[in-house]
């Protein structure tokens, strides 16, 4: 029998607001592609009715009150046999839907920061949002599909005390690109240009290896980001431009104050890169937990003058990134939707 899955997220592509969508659009895809009957719901222009085949009804809602689609989703949730979401915005939306019309309900928390809240957004604010964080994440659905081991960890020190469930997203092939590894090595900071992924952390390692090449490649939602220093190109573009940076780049740093799976890091693993980070993603490399911009100097320069051991490193993280498919993924979630249906 053919397994109907209601998603609700607060975005769904092509609105998107960073990382987040892009798994919500590839975990609708990947249902729909093992047979299942899939149908989108999410604030929006009532016009987009469908992405890449996949049936969508948008409400038009700011996503901030996506909680608004409730009666909406409880007609829907009666048709259906699971009902699929994400945080933030819409995750309330979809318990209340679940509760109402019978049926089990999977979050899965494709956004989760904690304390880190509090540096990214100074004063009131940032304590508000790690509030409301607190409180999703508390909320009793069937199932939380947690990223990644670290993420889940987050999670229960933040008072999770829920059924949780691991289980990382895929990685896509990186795009063709015949552009070689740079000679001298350069390194890398790629994806959005904020505070919360350490661009600042970025350039302070730049001003403090002058002699090293240093690239950064992403975009910026709102204020253009401060003139790097002299050894520091900033380029903004996506697609192709980020495929080939990856390609560049014989060193990846992320210095994220917060990532809940830190997708730039798996991709840089397929482009044989090795990786300086404060996420632990299972690569090799430095792994600096907290933050030591020393370490990082260090980590870094050891690299740049072992061109070696960064080649070995790079070639041993592509190995490692072959394990992360969709459909691996998508047998997951199929796993966990089949054993709630069982219990219920």
């Amino acid at each position: 029998m053919t397994l109907r899955v209601l998603i609700l997220h607060e975005r769904f592509a092509p609105d998107s607001g960073g990382g987040g969508e892009y798994a919500a659009l590839k975990r609708a895809r990947g249902l729909m592609d093992a047979g299942c009957d899939v149908q989108v719901m999410c604030p929006g222009n009532p016009a987009d009715t469908q992405v890449e085949g996949i049936p969508i009804r948008r409400l038009r809602l700011p996503r901030q009150l996506a909680i608004l689609m409730a009666p909406a989703a409880i007609r829907a949730a009666r048709k259906t046999d699971i009902i699929h979401s994400f945080t933030y915005y819409a995750a309330p939306a979809a318990w209340i839907a679940g509760r109402i019309a019978g049926k089990p309900v999977v979050c899965e928390q494709l956004g989760l920061f904690g304390p880190a809240w509090r540096d990214m957004r100074p004063g009131l604010a940032g304590r508000m949002l790690e509030g409301i964080e607190r409180m999703q994440i508390r909320i009793p659905f069937d199932a939380h599909i947690f990223l990644s081991p670290a993420s889940e960890a987050l999670a229960r020190q933040q008072g999770f005390r829920g059924k949780g469930i691991v289980l990382s997203p895929g990685l896509d092939p990186l795009a063709q690109t015949s552009v070689p590894k740079s000679d001298p090595p350069r390194v890398l900071f790629a994806g959005k240009f904020d505070h919360r992924k350490g661009l600042d952390r970025f350039y302070a390692l730049a001003r403090a290896l002058p002699a090293a090449q240093f690239e950064a490649v992403g975009w910026s939602d709102g204020a253009a980001p401060p003139p790097p220093p002299a050894n520091l190109t900033l380029i903004e573009g996506r697609g192709q431009i980020y495929h080939d940076a990856l390609a560049r780049a014989s060193i990846l740093v992320m210095p994220s104050r917060a990532e809940t799976f830190g997708l730039v890091i798996y991709e840089a693993m397929q482009a044989s890169c090795s990786v300086i980070s404060t996420i632990d993603a299972g690569f090799k490399g430095a792994l600096l937990d907290p933050w030591d911009a020393d370490a990082a100097i260090d980590a870094l320069r050891c690299r740049l003058q072992d061109p070696h051991l960064t080649a070995a490193e790079g070639k041993e993280n592509q190995a490692r990134a072959r394990a992360f498919t969709w459909s691996k993924s998508t047998e997951g979630v199929l796993n966990i939707y089949h054993k709630l249906l069982e219990s219920n």
